[in-house]
């Protein structure tokens, strides 16, 4: 799994008891979660995504931990899940970007979302995701009807609320760890074709000023990069960082930039708001639905556009403390604690539907 899907099971195992004492949970996982939930732990090969291990093993040991068979539902928090449940369940689908670009993935992911994702979803007491923008596709590629969607936002850690001095003392850090002297715009996330990172470089190389560009993760770029050297700046791939990292290289950026064609939500944007960094969003449905009015967007196929957005925070710091603010007070909107709250309405919902329990 992704990077932000691993996040958001952590922190929903995390806070699902506290908020939903009225529910009893058992988390089923392969690998370590902070949780007052009881847990069962089952082996890699057992259950790994897209395996004959979730397939067949996964619903025998739902079967054998779910308690009171009438009266208990799973919830499936990745596309990753078995055809069949021994209990009802809702499933959680972040997006449909494999059934957007497919190819930009390999064969066999059409295989898996036409044998066992729309079977899946079809069969789902409810399907959630995270932004009403992807409410189309599902309807579109797996015809899931909006009425069984529940639209849950995804959350940010308090860790990141940073305030003005906090941000300040990360920013420093940042600096000094990774020998940052000149200002940084900063791209968080995986490589892959879909993130539209091209763009992102050449906006970068056309700035013709001091600024280097920093990206987050591991993984070769589908693109030549030794094309796109400047003057004025160095590209620098700090590969994958601990939380702690992410949020000091985010407060001190002067510009974080989501250049992706497409995002089920964009967690790393209120991730960057939160810590009072000015955020640069593609112009599509669901990074503008997540950013509101709290960042800057551009056309995701125009890298004039978000030359002239990184270049106006770079040279006008006024402007981007506007930008800080507002991000901050945006990224007030999501928090984890929310984002269970929710889900475990959805729960409640699915053992009434499923059982006519209230």
């Amino acid at each position: 799994m992704s990077v932000g899907m691993k996040t958001y099971v952590r922190e929903l195992v995390a806070r699902l008891p506290a908020v939903a004492p009225d529910l009893t949970f058992v988390a089923i996982t392969n690998s370590d979660l902070t949780t007052d939930a009881a847990t069962v732990r089952i082996a890699e090969d057992r259950a790994a995504n897209a395996s004959w291990g979730e397939q067949w093993t996964l619903p025998r040991v739902i079967a054998r931990h779910a308690g009171a068979r009438d009266s208990s539902i799973a919830h499936f928090m990745s596309v990753y899940a078995p055809r069949r449940s021994p209990i009802p369940y809702v499933y959680t689908i972040h997006d449909l970007i494999h059934k957007r670009y497919p190819r930009y993935f390999s064969w066999k992911i059409p295989l898996f979302y036409r044998f066992v994702v729309r079977h899946v979803a079809a069969r789902a007491a409810f399907v959630l995701t995270d932004a009403r923008a992807t409410l189309p596709d599902l309807q579109c590629f797996l015809g899931v009807p909006a009425p069984r969607v529940r639209v849950v936002p995804l959350g940010v850690s308090q860790a990141y609320a940073l305030d003005d001095a906090e941000r300040l003392r990360c920013a420093a850090i940042a600096r000094r760890t990774h020998r940052l002297d000149r200002p940084y715009v900063m791209y968080a996330g995986n490589h892959r074709r879909h993130k539209n990172l091209e763009t992102l470089f050449k906006a970068w190389l056309a700035l013709r000023q001091p600024c280097d560009l920093v990206l987050t993760e591991e993984g070769a770029l589908p693109f030549d990069v030794s094309a796109y050297r400047s003057d004025w700046g160095n590209v620098r791939f700090v590969g994958h960082v601990t939380e702690r990292k992410l949020i000091e290289l985010y407060a001190g950026a002067s510009a974080v930039v989501q250049p992706s064609l497409f995002e089920g939500f964009g967690l790393t944007v209120v991730e960057a708001m939160a810590c009072g960094s000015p955020v640069v969003v593609a112009r599509t449905s669901a990074l503008t639905e997540v950013a509101g009015d709290a960042a800057l967007s551009f056309d995701p196929l125009q890298s004039d556009e978000l030359t002239q957005s990184m270049r106006a925070l770079l040279s006008d710091s006024a402007f981007a403390e506007g930008l800080r603010r507002a991000g901050r007070l945006r990224a007030e909107a999501f928090t984890w604690d929310a984002t269970a709250t929710q889900t475990a309405a959805s729960y409640r919902e699915a053992l009434e539907f499923a059982w006519g329990r209230t």
